[in-house]
């Protein structure tokens, strides 16, 4: 009896191996051929923005200006309300740099590159560099634009935007980063400048922000 049970249980056994053999077979099956759902129009996933400049979203007025100070650069008078103004650089470039604050919390920022020439080849190779960068750490942009735009002397000047929507896989938070390329022209047509404005925008903390402001 004890040798016909062992029989029984090798074979027994030997069974089972071969459904779960046969299962992971089929298995893999459906999955290759399994159709992959794809979700067009959703944030990118992945790498996300901490902060700015290593600032991190939520310092307060006085921790962004601390940590501003601490990398050299220098503060601007007259900046409007909920907002902190510097000088400095950003990927290279000589920016003036706003971080705008709610509730007293950072949740936005942008650096602003102004050519003075009315050339477009350094803000465009500024603006083609930042994208690039960015790229680089969060993948292709969401939405790449390009057009042109009139100015009063009738010459038309390129314009570009690209786009990244971020968003958090841990906690959902949604993030939102923009590179322009415009021209704008003075009151008096004495002339134009390129600007190149990076904008980053920490979305849900602004959305809490504001009704906590509010």
């Amino acid at each position: 009896m004890g040798r016909e049970a062992a029989g029984l249980n090798d074979s027994r056994a030997e069974e089972m191996m071969k459904a779960v053999k046969t299962l992971g077979l089929t298995l893999a099956f459906v999955l290759a051929f399994a159709p992959i759902r794809t979700f067009p129009g959703l944030p990118q996933t992945g790498a996300v923005t901490n902060g700015f400049l290593g600032v991190p979203w939520g310092a307060n007025q006085g921790e962004v200006t601390k940590a501003m100070k601490a990398r050299g650069y220098r503060k601007l008078q007259g900046a409007e309300t909920g907002s902190l103004v510097f000088k400095g650089a950003f990927a290279g470039y000589p920016c003036q740099l706003t971080f705008r604050l709610l509730a007293n919390s950072f949740y936005g920022a942008s650096a602003s590159f102004i050519a003075r020439s009315g050339r477009p080849a350094a803000p465009q190779q500024a603006f083609l560099s930042i994208i690039q960068d960015l790229t680089d750490k969060y993948g292709p942009p969401k939405s790449r634009k390009s057009g042109k735009i009139q100015t009063n002397d009738g010459k038309e000047h390129p314009r570009e935007r690209a786009e990244w929507e971020l968003v958090d896989g841990a906690t959902s938070d949604r993030y939102a980063v923009s590179v322009d390329l415009e021209v704008t022209w003075f009151a008096d047509d004495s002339g134009d400048q390129y600007v190149v404005d990076v904008s980053y925008q920490a979305v849900d903390l602004g959305e809490r922000l504001k009704k906590q402001e509010y």
